[in-house]
């Protein structure tokens, strides 16, 4: 089987990722963003049993939030990869964003819930075991966020959103998990229509099949075994679309994508397309990452608010 060059780079990013990972566990401080000025996010965390440690995770409440005693919508955000909880407002400043959308009555008011994973995860729990990343997101943070704060915990008033891996991971948690959520957006997914047409070599090769070898167990020396990418990838998870229960579903990319991400978008795409499946599929001009999303952000809010039921 061959792989993209597409992809390679991609993964040759997300394999810095895994280094940077190694280096924090060695001790070593996570390298953290500067609150921007006016910021309402708080950064807390909570104790994992699955990965017995203690996890970061920003919060997002919204302006009311202290002063009633309501049940709010909750929008759960995956961050990307070497990322952490705190990209969504100090890279994408969409808090603020949020902020002056409910200000002007363009948006109804829901909490925002961010864990920080393990960054180059893919939300996966590991075919090997001893990382179970997506249980953690399911069965520990999204219970623990609805039972610690004031959460309209119902499937139409739960959502999940994310960038890049982020955006792989929240296309597939909400595939695999339709009755928890009723909408799902994602900027710049990690989409990987297919591993095709190749000349990367040596180390760099390597490094690739370490990576996707360690979360997927494909085996790429041979015989490789696809099974487990298959059961966790969304360009596979969307041909069932009769499992998705009416999930409202939003996703964009940049045109100029230097991952290629924009070939899985297309794909994902016209599977749904050709289920007669209602989703948002948007090519806007543009890279990878957060210099796209905070330009479309907005449009991944409104999409959310409308689906939480509007104003």
């Amino acid at each position: 089987m061959k792989y993209s060059t597409r992809l390679i780079a991609a993964i040759l990013v997300v394999t810095a990722g895994a280094a940077a990972l190694i280096a924090q566990r060695g001790g070593g401080p996570q390298l953290r963003d500067p609150i921007p000025q006016g910021s309402r996010v708080q950064y807390k965390t909570f104790h994992s049993e699955l990965v017995g440690r203690d996890l970061s995770y920003a919060l997002y409440l919204p302006p009311s939030y202290d002063s009633s005693t309501r049940k709010y919508p909750v929008l759960y955000f995956l961050h990307g990869l070497n990322e952490n909880e705190m990209r969504w407002s100090t890279r994408g400043g969409a808090d603020l964003l949020l902020d002056k959308l409910i200000a002007e009555k363009k948006l109804g008011e829901f909490i925002v819930a961010i864990p920080a994973v393990d960054p180059s995860s893919f939300y996966t729990n590991a075919r090997s075991g001893g990382a179970p990343w997506e249980d953690v997101v399911v069965k520990e943070f999204i219970p623990m966020v609805e039972s610690t704060y004031r959460v309209n915990a119902t499937r139409a008033t739960r959502a999940i959103s994310g960038i890049s891996m982020g955006g792989y991971g929240s296309l597939k948690i909400a595939m695999k998990h339709p009755e928890m959520f009723s909408a799902v957006s994602a900027h710049s997914a990690a989409l990987v229509p297919s591993f095709d047409n190749t000349t990367v070599s040596g180390r760099r090769l390597d490094m690739f099949k370490a990576l996707f070898d360690r979360i997927y167990g494909i085996n790429f020396a041979g015989p490789q075994d696809l099974t487990y990418w298959a059961a966790n990838d969304p360009l596979t998870l969307a041909k069932n679309t009769a499992k998705f229960q009416g999930m409202k579903i939003y996703f964009d990319c940049g045109t100029e994508d230097e991952y290629g991400f924009y070939d899985g978008l297309k794909v994902l795409d016209d599977t749904l397309t050709k289920a007669s499946f209602p989703h948002e599929s948007h090519l806007y001009p543009g890279m990878h990452g957060w210099d796209f999303a905070k330009q479309h952000i907005e449009q991944s809010l409104l999409f959310h608010g409308k689906a939480f039921g509007g104003n």
